[in-house]
């Protein structure tokens, strides 16, 4: 079940769960009240499990007393469950008293509530434009020039005041600029420009004649997001500001959801949504790692406890793939107990969080360790040049792809593109400019394929696309178009401007019997060699 509201809608969907959970809260205390009730048999689990349930939902929806309630239930019923079959007996009277006053609690609780909207996170809209600011003229526009040619906006300051006069009206996706300006002092003593910044969620990256440990804890303090040292290397800067600009129009991250109280997942989908997260409701367990391998999430948030299986349990069945040991599992759970937490994330869980758990804590908690665990994906997988993933990971990306394209009857496609005469652009120009042609062609890429799709830097001016869905002729159409984008590029080196072009190969499941990936990587590699024999500058 996958959540995606639009931003007018989750006020009312809020206050549609919330309304649900009450309007249920009396049944489910009847029931507790109704276990409590009947000493020949043993209802102490069915007790324990909802109130543990409950502790958790109660906090959530705004019932913080209630919460407290239920788990001081959950307590005495785990306490008297311990004990030998008489003393339970005698014990009994002490727990259905405190089933009644939680009874009576959420009476009380009901009468007194105001159906409130939950509180969603606001989203500031950002232009895409590039602010440059720089005490070189000639620098500026190298980097105008290098930016534009990538379809972004630049605009040029040479004074931290005009900047900042301009940041009344307009804020940048990205401000770059350089610590000192024209005599005007530091960068970092610009404290009305620093704070306008962060208001209006700009990032910033900082440019400096000397790389000093101080100034990069200056930079650190602003939470800059890269750090620049003379001489430029103008390649990764620009990389740093296209990767910035794609994540910005991107959602923060796909969060899949597993616990048995719907209503409670709902209600995290939606929080967890509307701060733009892409979220989806694990419905069947039973059919998870399927979901799972098909979708590939950043972190899975997981109740620990359920009726059927634990939450640990599941956790180890994942790790059992390798393709998902690399998934983030965050147990979700009123469990207190420190040494139960250890021990259930020492069954594959990299995380525990404690219901109940209010909406900003959630947000901020899931978006914290989605960041860093697309950090360290990115460090293990992604090329330092082009923010392409790398020849091991596009390949497994493909073998994945394969498996299940295999599993579900649908066609995929598999690009090979290698740029056109690189050697020539490297001995006529320099390394540096052959750098630029790379990352302008891996930018391309990245701009004009489908979320679904990947692109990988297959090795030096070679690349590999996958594409998921995908028939022969719109991996052809697609490359294509890419293609022509590429030709009307122009790069400046030595006072002269060029262009370039590339060479490509597409490959279908459906034109062949392939047996695994490896196979139709090799197709596309000899369609590209055909591509280069044939003259150059097309698609095969």
């Amino acid at each position: 079940m996958t959540i995606s509201k639009t931003k007018t809608d989750l006020s009312a969907a809020f206050a549609t769960l919330r309304r649900r959970f009450e309007d249920g809260l009396p049944e489910r205390s009847a029931k507790m009240l109704q276990l409590t009730g009947q000493p020949e048999s043993n209802n102490l689990p069915a007790l324990i499990a909802e109130a543990h349930k409950l502790a958790g939902a109660c906090g959530t929806f705004g019932h913080a007393a209630l919460g407290r309630h239920a788990r001081h239930l959950e307590q005495l019923a785990k306490d008297i469950d311990s004990r030998h079959a008489d003393e339970r007996i005698q014990a009994l009277p002490s727990l259905r008293q405190a089933a009644l006053e939680f009874d009576i609690a959420v009476d009380h609780a009901l009468q007194q509530v105001t159906l409130a909207e939950a509180e969603t996170v606001a989203e500031l809209h950002q232009s895409d434009t590039v602010w440059l600011l720089l005490p070189s003229q000639p620098l500026a526009d190298e980097l105008t020039n290098q930016l534009k040619a990538f379809g972004h906006r630049v605009e040029c300051f040479t004074d931290f005041n005009s900047c900042l006069v301009r940041l009344q009206s307009e804020a940048p996706a990205v401000l770059f600029s350089a610590v000192r300006v024209n005599g005007e002092g530091s960068l970092f003593e610009q404290t009305l420009l620093l704070q306008q910044l962060r208001k209006q969620h700009s990032r910033l990256l900082v440019f400096s004649d000397k790389d000093d440990f101080d100034l990069r804890i200056k930079a650190a303090q602003q939470r800059a997001d890269a750090f620049f040292a003379s001489p430029l290397d103008v390649p990764n800067m620009i990389s740093a500001i296209s990767e910035l600009l794609e994540h910005g129009n991107k959602q923060a991250g796909r969060v899949f959801i597993v616990d048995d109280d719907k209503l409670l997942a709902q209600h995290y989908a939606l929080v967890l949504n509307s701060a733009g997260m892409d979220t989806h409701i694990i419905e069947n367990v039973r059919t998870m790692v399927n979901e799972l391998m098909q979708v590939q999430p950043d972190l899975l948030l997981m109740d620990m406890y359920m009726p059927e299986y634990s939450g640990a349990e599941l956790a180890g069945v994942i790790r059992q793939y390798p393709s998902l040991k690399r998934l983030p599992i965050v147990f979700l759970s009123s469990e207190m107990n420190k040494v139960l937490q250890l021990g259930a994330m020492a069954q594959g869980a990299d995380d525990f969080l404690t219901k109940p758990i209010d909406d900003a804590r959630l947000v901020q908690a899931v978006k914290t360790r989605l960041k860093r665990s697309l950090q360290l994906k990115n460090l293990i997988e992604k090329d330092s040049l082009t923010g392409l993933v790398k020849h091991s990971a596009i390949k497994d990306a493909a073998e994945q792809e394969f498996e299940r394209s295999q599993r579900y009857a649908k066609p995929f496609s598999v690009v090979m593109l290698d740029i056109d005469h690189f050697k020539a652009v490297n001995d006529n120009y320099g390394h540096a400019t052959g750098d630029i042609v790379i990352t302008a062609l891996a930018t391309l890429l990245r701009k004009r394929i489908r979320k679904t799709d990947k692109a990988g830097r297959y090795g030096g001016e070679e690349f590999m696309l996958v594409l998921p869905e995908c028939s022969r002729q719109q991996a052809v159409t697609l490359t294509e178009q890419i293609l022509q984008a590429f030709r009307q590029l122009h790069f400046s080196a030595n006072g002269e401007q060029f262009s370039s072009s590339f060479s490509a190969g597409v490959i279908c499941s459906e034109q062949n019997t392939f047996t695994h990936a490896e196979q139709m990587i090799e197709a596309a590699d000899k369609a590209l060699y055909q591509a280069k024999r044939a003259g150059r500058d097309q698609v095969c």
